[in-house]
């Protein structure tokens, strides 16, 4: 009976089923490089262990328990425990091909002997009573190659080849079988354990029993980490995966495992943090031509940083990189060792993220929902307050989110940054974090809306790449690029080409300087694009110091070398400690004075429709206009210079340099602007004009003309004409300026190159001012785009003309910078719509009374201006002197500016609203007169102050200079009419009506000015009594006869004898036929004798200017009413105040600076004690050349021949206030 039993048991058994397999699995901490690949690589991964199957088909199920008594009791026969032990040695690797692709594995060298593997599945097979097979192949799969090319297969098995070698003893075989989940596919059925072999004489304890970690899944909070997910990710490992620090070990030459710990005390006062794509640009194998030169770029100044972040680094490179001396020294620690050391696992994909430090830091590796795409996540414990184990650690996460313009991969990129962030704030949410590399998010907004024309993305997908923005600014992270920017710090050497359009700004991946970008741009038109970030969120202990790019292409021996598809980015930070206070006017500067980022709504948020309606308003200026004035503008240049070498200082025997200002040079003009030119030199003003004429009549013959020169408060300046084109000519004398020019632009406010005489200041403040808004707009395409926006809504309004006390090109330039900076510091990149939308809101919410305008990042901290009741709006500049540039603002100007800003708010906020509704359609808003701000300010006042103008004289050049005049005067009108009746608004239209067509008139001039009057809100007809109204028609007649009676008094300026002067109170009805005055009164003076000697307006007590209509209002305080004169009483000598500061025994001379006018140097100062007055004296200077006198510590101004202004005995203007 014993017999028949054992007989049964010997039995043959099939193996034929694929539901179970016998194996031998490696010990669980040898897996771990191998089964990094498999995750990518092999679709077994999940489902099998790493293995090495000894037979497979194995048997059926049921035979199981059989199989394993039969294969038990045969290796108890066959092993004796004396016998070395079965090892396995997997040093080398393979490949199986297959018609689709290739296997790759990992197997033992073949050296003729027979292995540990195939004595135990000999000795199996023989207990089942089977043959063994010949062929068998005992391996270890790693995975399969994407298709079946050569480049495909080597890539795989090369990352096979550059594993560790795995060697163990076999302790036991393992017995799988399939377990199946009902409704689930096939290929999601995994192999489970269904019990073990043990292998007698193992020297390796019993208890070491396997265990099913191949089945062992994320946790659920990592698994809400994914977000959606794609068929291509399914299988691979999502968990987050703790990394291995390696150290480089000078004494061994090699890198070495790295253990952090708390002793490390680094505490530095400063980081930097850099990121560079280093770009793989082909298959593999990959080139390594660029090798030497990235490592050179790596190592550069520019470039070398305390924490690296490198994207597309293959095995190749990082074994290059680590193998660098200088690499080796400078960072210490690495995510990911050298895959060229035998003992250190290769990269896990093609391209990866590696970071490198000089400081030791612990790491985390957290995958995306895309295979081959995930974050390296770096914690530094040292750095963050010196290594306190109470103060979370800086946190660094180094990614490389999905390439391409397309609806998935712009949803993967959302989703990937959704997981990032997630990951952050659940493990690291006190930390200060920062977030560096290739986020492949596409900025250009030309590219994103020529692709959803092309329909290659829908308009759900904008919506993503606007809320991606939006998310990582309202998380708190900040674009140190930015941020760099708008304060200043940005170190980029970048040309504000004219070409960019908006998001293209600061990129570091450009197809048209980049022959390698050119070559790998995923998208058809080539456009820049800044795709390389680094994102801070500072916690209170980081504060973004500087910023710059690296790794540009440059000309070597004339030759085009370029590192990378991408330029680099380096960040650097103060590191600041809790105990430490927080730098004044930082971050509580902004705090105090919030912009509101209003979104514009999807109907308006398109840019290329936005651009549309602005070029058919005529807002861009044609490619003939732009080549015509950079043609005037070097002409004009060689002829003032004698030069028209663009690099510098002329060289010749006067050094002068000349540079645009105003519109043209911060590219925001139309056909209609002028070009303003400001030259700065070493000679005098009275020099250099004499100068600048006779260079002008020599080019005469050259399409060069004067028109006609111009004296007023801020000095001389010619008015030319150059080719038919208007340009303005001013000088500031500022000889170290001129020969320093070349540091001018970056140097800081406050060097003391620019402790200059007031006048040069005052000279040199528009140049330096639009030089600091070059330097610190994030994005010029986007400022300029805006402003073009807004000067055609105020045009269109009635409302762009500061001599009315409206808005000017500069106060829109000062205003938009600022909520320009201000939305990109806060929410990243923002389109200029949006720009336009926040600008009319915050401005008609703007508190006008009790706040001022002024650049935050610039000034950080309040400045300490104070403004006068006639100063009803203030928008301050930037460098000295600071003055307000609102000082023609009238209290009925900001009632009327803040109507109008709500208005625009409102209709923007409109549903279905377009900006071919929001500025009219361009046939019909082509002519003055059809204007919809015209028509609305024709019917929408109850009654118009009319300022009629007759001129019948033959000379046009005195009609215009009437015209001029009386314009001039308006304002004061307005200022006076708002004094004698607060309770109405007072709104003038900044332009001339007329009735007649410039064809009708013959010698006969007919014009007018419109000041509409209507009751305010509070005011009802019910709330008036018939007394109120007679006391304010009288009122209204009283201050209409003052004024009209004032302008018939100016004998200089009013001719009864050729012209008529009257002002009328008229109803609607009366205007409603108006149209604007289309009148051309010509330009053209001929210009004036070259020889002609002109006096020095700056030599002179009373400067008259030389048109009225030309004249400035002054720089301080909003235009004087006419109902207190302006004082004609005689400015007292300089020689009066010289005495006066000298003997008076309650002033110290010490106390006081001298201001004068050198003949050769221009403008200069001394202090008073060493003013000479004796002419024998050698440094005797003529009194008359004497410009002002000002307090030496506090600077204020007592006496200045200019203005007219004296503190000293009150002649003048006196205090220059109007008192």
């Amino acid at each position: 009976m014993a017999a028949t039993e054992q007989t049964a048991h010997s039995a043959s058994i099939a193996t034929t089923s694929y539901e179970t397999a016998l194996c031998v699995i490696p010990p669980v901490h040898q897996c771990r490089d191998i089964d990094s690949l498999r995750s990518l690589y092999d679709k077994g991964y999940r489902k099998w262990p790493p293995h090495i199957n000894l037979i497979y088909p194995f048997v059926s199920f049921d035979s199981l328990p059989r199989a394993k008594e039969q294969i038990q009791s045969a290796l108890r026969k066959t092993l004796s425990d004396d016998r070395q032990p079965l090892r396995v040695q997997l040093d080398e690797a393979g490949h199986f091909a297959h018609r689709m692709n290739s296997t790759i594995f990992r197997c033992e060298t073949s050296d003729g002997k027979v292995s540990s593997i195939q004595s135990l599945r000999s000795a199996a097979l023989e207990a089942l009573r089977q043959h063994p097979d010949s062929a068998f192949n005992p391996h270890l799969t790693i995975g399969q190659s994407k298709d079946k090319t050569f480049s495909s297969r080597d890539f795989l098995l090369n990352k096979a080849e550059l594993l560790p070698s795995v060697g163990f003893e076999i302790t036991s075989l393992a017995i799988l079988f399939r377990e199946h989940t009902p409704g689930q596919d096939k290929s999601a059925n995994r192999m489970r354990l269904w019990g073990t072999i043990d292998i007698p004489g193992s020297s390796v304890p019993r208890n070491s029993k396997i265990s099913e970690f191949w089945l062992k899944g994320a946790s659920p909070a990592e698994l809400e980490l994914e977000g959606d997910s794609d068929d291509d990710a399914t299988g691979f490992n999502r968990t987050v995966q703790p990394g291995i620090t390696y150290q480089y070990d000078p004494q061994q030459k090699s890198w070495r495992t790295s253990s952090t710990n708390a002793s490390d005390n680094t505490s530095p006062s400063a980081l930097t943090v850099s990121s560079y794509n280093v770009l793989v640009d082909s298959a593999y194998p990959p080139a390594q031509d660029r090798d030497s030169l990235l490592v050179q770029t790596i190592l550069s100044r520019s470039a070398l940083a305390d924490i690296l972040v490198l994207q597309e680094v293959s095995d190749e490179f990082l074994s290059y990189l680590l193998a660098n001396s200088d690499v080796q020294r400078y960072y210490a620690f690495t995510s990911h060792g050298p895959p060229s050391q035998s003992d250190i696992a290769p990269l896990p994909s093609l391209r990866n993220v590696v970071i490198l430090s000089k400081w030791p830091f612990s790491w985390e590796f957290l995958p995306f929902h895309r295979r081959h795409k995930g974050a390296v996540v770096a914690s530094f414990q040292s750095i963050a307050a010196g290594g306190a184990s109470d103060i979370p650690p800086l946190v660094v996460a180094g990614l490389h989110l999905t390439a391409g313009l397309t609806d998935g991969s712009v949803a993967a990129n959302k989703v990937e940054l959704q997981n990032l962030n997630r990951y952050l704030v659940r493990k690291h949410l006190s930390s200060p974090w920062i977030v560096a590399g290739d986020f492949n998010i596409a900025t250009s907004i030309y590219t994103i809306e020529t692709t959803l024309k092309n329909k290659s993305i829908s308009p759900q997908t904008i919506g993503k790449l606007t809320s991606m923005e939006t998310t990582m600014a309202d998380i708190g992270l900040l674009d140190a690029w930015s941020v760099a920017r708008i304060e200043g710090t940005d170190r980029s050497v970048m040309e504000d080409a004219d070409d960019l359009f908006e998001g293209e700004y600061g990129s570091t991946f450009n197809p048209r300087e980049n022959r390698l970008a050119a070559g790998t741009s995923a998208t058809s038109n080539n456009r820049p694009q800044r795709y390389d970030r680094i994102l801070v969120k500072p916690a209170g202990l980081l504060r973004i110091s500087e910023f710059n790019h690296f790794g540009l292409p440059e000309i070597r021996d004339g030759v085009h070398v370029v590192p990378s598809d991408h330029s680099g980015v380096r960040a650097s930070l103060k590191v600041l400690s809790n105990s430490a206070p927080k730098p004044a006017g930082d971050l509580n500067i902004l705090q105090q004075y919030p912009v509101h980022h209003k979104q514009i709504s999807s109907t308006l948020s398109n840019t290329s429709a936005l651009t549309s309606t602005l070029s058919a308003h005529g807002m861009f200026p044609t490619e003939d206009e732009i080549s015509g004035r950079r043609d005037a503008f070097a002409l004009l240049k060689e002829v003032i210079l004698g030069s028209a070498d663009d690099a510098g200082a002329n060289t010749a025997d006067i050094p002068l340099v000349m540079v645009s200002v105003g519109s043209y040079a911060i590219g925001t003009w139309t056909s209609a602007s002028d070009v303003d030119c400001l030259c700065i030199g070493s000679i005098s003003s009275k020099t250099f004009f004499k100068l600048a004429r006779h260079r002008i009549f020599k080019a005469q013959n050259r399409g060069v003309r004067l028109m006609r020169k111009v004296e007023a408060n801020t000095g001389t300046m010619f008015e030319l004409s150059v080719g038919g084109l208007a340009m303005d000519l001013q000088y500031c004398p500022a000889a170290r300026i001129v020969e320093r020019w070349s540091e001018v632009p970056t140097l800081h406010h406050s060097d003391a190159i620019f402790n200059l005489p007031i006048l040069s200041l005052r000279k040199l403040k528009p140049y330096r001012d639009l030089t600091y808004i070059q330097r610190t707009l994030p994005s010029p395409p986007t400022f300029r785009l805006a402003y073009r926006c807004i000067k055609l809504w105020a045009v269109q309004r009635g409302i762009y003309s500061s001599r009315f006390g409206y808005l000017g090109g500069i106060h829109i330039t000062l205003m938009l910078s600022w909520i320009c900076k201000r939305l990109f510091h806060d929410s990243g990149f923002v389109t200029a719509a949006d720009v336009v939308s926040t600008f009319f809101h915050h401005y008609a919410e703007f508190d006008w009374t009790n706040d001022m305008v002024f650049d935050a990042f610039f000034h950080q901290k309040k400045p300490q201006y104070q403004r006068s009741n006639r100063e009803p709006m203030v928008v301050l500049g930037f460098n000295a002197p600071n003055s307000n540039i609102c000082h023609t603002s009238t209290v009925p100007g900001q009632q009327t500016l803040v109507r109008e800003f709500k208005l625009a708010d409102d209709r923007l906020s409109e549903d279905g609203m377009t900006w071919e509704n929001f500025f009219g359609v361009p046939e019909l808003s082509s002519s003055p007169d059809s204007s919809v701000g015209v028509a609305d300010f024709l019917r929408s006042h109850d009654s118009y102050v009319k300022v009629d103008i007759q001129y019948w004289g033959r000379t046009l050049s005195k009609g215009k200079g009437l015209v001029g005049w009386v314009e001039s005067r308006c304002l004061n009108l307005v200022v006076d009419l708002n004094k004698a009746l607060p309770h109405l608004s007072i709104r003038i239209w900044p332009a001339r009506f007329s009735k007649t067509q410039e064809s009708d008139l013959e010698t006969d001039y007919h014009g007018c000015y419109l000041i509409g009057l209507s009751k305010t809100p509070s005011i009802t007809p019910t709330n008036l009594s018939p007394e109120d109204k007679a006391l304010t028609k009288q009122a209204l007649q009283k201050t209409l006869d003052k004024f009209t009676n004032l302008l018939h008094s100016d004998e200089r300026n009013y001719d009864p004898t050729s012209s008529w002067i009257g002002i009328v109170l008229a109803k609607p009805s009366e205007v409603s036929s108006l149209r604007l005055d289309d009148h051309e009164w010509g330009d053209y003076i001929p210009d004036l004798d070259e020889d002609s000697e002109d006096s020095d307006p700056e030599d002179l007590d009373n400067t008259t200017p030389t048109l009225a209509a030309r004249s400035k209002l002054p720089t301080r305080g909003a235009a004087a009413s006419t109902s207190t004169p302006v004082s004609t009483s005689k400015l007292r000598p300089a020689s009066d105040v010289l005495h006066r500061l000298r003997w008076d025994p309650s002033l110290d001379p010490g106390d006081f600076i001298v201001g004068y006018e050198d003949r050769f140097l221009g403008a200069k100062e001394t202090s008073l004690e060493r003013w000479k007055t004796e002419q024998t004296d050698d440094e005797f200077i003529p009194q008359h050349r004497i410009l002002y006198f000002r307090k030496r510590e506090s600077g204020e101004v007592v006496w200045e021949r200019m203005t007219r202004v004296d503190k000293v005995f009150g002649s003048g203007l006196g205090a220059g206030d109007g008192s």
